[in-house]
C-alpha cells in the first residue's frame, strides 16, 4: 500500500530547554537599528538575557523536525519582527483580547556555526520579571525559551516526525517557560544576564555554574572586541576623538572654506547658498543690460515716438552684457531701415525742405510793387 501522507499546519509552541552547562556565551550584539537610548529610557539598570532560542537539525518531543534552513528563518525574523515575550504563553481564549504586558523584548540574535544553536538577545523589562529572571540566575535554576507561530509541515518517514515547513512561519512571540515542559530538552545553559554601561561597555554578570574566573580584561581587549555596530554605544568625546585623527577629504577642505567665505554656519545649506547668488547676479545682469539700452536709446534717439521701435530692435538681439547691449545699439542704428524711419519721422515733424527760399529785402537790387491806383483816381 502507498506510504500515507500526513500534514500539519496551525499555531504550535515548542520550548528549547536551557538547562546548566559548562561553556562561553557569545558575544549577541543588539541590532544596529534599535534605539537603544528610547528602549532603555527611565531604567538606571538595563539588564539583558542571552539565552539559546532554536537549533539547527533537533526534533522536538512533540514530533517536528527544524532543519538549518528553519534556523535562517527564525533568525530572519527574530531580528525584522523584534518579537516580544511572556511568561508562558497566552492561550487560545485569551489570543482573541487579552493584552498582557510583555516580560522581554527581544533585540539580537547570532548563530554559533559549530553548534548550530540561535542565540538571543532579549531586554528584561524592569519590574517582576526582571526580579524572577535574577532570582533564577541567582539560584542556577534553569529556564527555557518558547516559541510561539504558525507554520505548516509535513510527516518525514526517515525522521519520524513532521519536516517543519520554514517558508510558511510566521513568527508570533518568543516566551519564557520552565525547561521541565521542553519539547527539545538537548541544549543547555544557565541565563546569562547583561548590562549596558553608561560609557558603552557591555559587563557580563558571572554565570552561574561556578567556572573559573578569567583574568580581567583591559581597556584593548575590550576594544579589540568591538565590531563595527557597536560604535554607536562609544561616549560622545570618543567618538569626536576618533573622528578628528581621520584626514580630511579635499571635498571636505573646499567646501569648509566655501562655508567661510560665503559666512554660512556648519548647518547652512551651501548648494542652496551657491544657487540663490546665482540668481541674484543673473538679475542683477539682467538689469543692467535693460539700463544701459534705455540710456542709449534715451541719449541717442532724439525722437521720442521712435525710441521704442529701436529699443524693440535691441533687445531682439538678447544681449547678456553691457558691451553686447552697446554692440547692438550700435547695429541697430545704422540698419538702413532705421536711418529711413528716422527720416520720415524728422519730415513728418518738421515739413518738407524748402526749395524755393524767399529773397531778402536787404539783397542789391531790391524789388518794388506797384500798387494799383485807387477808384477814386482812375
Amino acid at each position: 500500500m502507498p506510504e500515507e501522507t500526513r500534514e500539519i499546519s496551525g499555531r504550535f509552541t515548542d520550548i528549547t530547554a536551557i538547562s546548566e552547562l559548562r561553556g562561553a556565551y557569545p558575544t549577541v550584539p543588539i541590532a544596529a537599528d534599535v534605539d537603544y537610548a528610547e528602549l532603555i529610557a527611565g531604567d538606571d539598570d538595563p539588564q539583558f538575557l542571552t539565552i539559546p532560542i532554536g537549533k539547527a537539525n533537533v526534533k522536538s518531543g512533540n514530533g517536528r523536525y527544524y532543519d538549518e534552513a528553519w534556523l535562517q528563518e527564525l533568525e530572519r525574523q527574530t531580528l525584522t519582527n523584534r518579537p516580544i515575550g511572556l511568561f508562558g504563553h497566552l492561550s487560545e481564549s485569551e489570543r482573541a483580547t487579552a493584552f498582557p504586558m510583555e516580560a522581554v523584548h527581544w533585540v539580537g540574535a547570532v548563530r554559533e556555526q559549530d553548534s548550530g544553536i540561535l542565540w538571543g538577545k532579549a531586554y528584561i523589562v524592569p519590574g517582576p520579571a526582571r526580579d524572577r529572571i535574577r532570582r533564577y540566575k541567582a539560584q542556577g535554576k534553569t529556564l527555557a525559551t518558547s516559541i510561539d507561530a504558525h507554520a505548516d509541515g509535513a510527516w518525514d518517514e526517515s525522521l519520524n516526525a513532521y519536516r517543519m515547513d520554514p517558508k510558511t512561519l510566521k513568527l508570533a512571540q518568543i516566551d519564557i517557560a520552565p525547561a521541565d515542559r521542553a519539547g527539545i530538552a538537548t541544549l543547555a545553559r544557565v541565563p546569562a544576564l547583561t548590562s549596558e554601561m553608561q560609557n558603552g561597555t557591555v559587563e557580563l554578570s558571572e554565570v552561574q555554574n561556578k567556572e573559573p574566573k578569567m583574568a580581567d580584561k583591559t581597556k584593548l581587549d575590550y576594544i579589540n572586541e568591538m565590531e563595527a555596530s557597536d560604535a554607536r554605544l562609544l561616549p560622545d568625546p570618543v567618538r569626536q576623538a576618533v573622528l578628528s585623527t581621520v584626514p580630511v577629504a579635499p571635498e571636505v577642505a573646499t567646501v569648509a572654506t566655501i562655508r567661510e567665505t560665503l559666512g554660512l554656519d556648519a548647518k547652512a545649506d551651501v548648494a542652496g547658498a551657491i544657487a540663490e547668488m546665482k540668481r541674484v547676479q543673473a538679475e542683477q545682469a539682467k538689469a543692467a543690460v535693460t539700463n544701459k539700452i534705455t540710456e542709449l536709446v534715451t541719449n541717442g534717439i532724439k525722437l521720442e515716438d521712435v525710441r521704442a521701435d529701436v529699443t524693440e530692435m535691441i533687445v531682439a538681439r538678447n544681449p547678456q552684457t553691457v558691451q553686447q547691449a552697446e554692440d547692438a545699439y550700435k547695429a541697430v542704428i545704422e540698419m538702413p531701415i532705421v536711418k529711413k524711419l528716422l527720416g520720415a519721422r524728422v519730415v513728418e515733424t518738421m515739413g518738407p525742405p524748402q526749395r524755393n527760399p524767399v529773397q531778402g529785402q536787404r539783397q542789391a537790387g531790391g524789388k518794388y510793387f506797384q500798387i494799383p491806383a485807387s477808384e477814386q483816381n482812375s
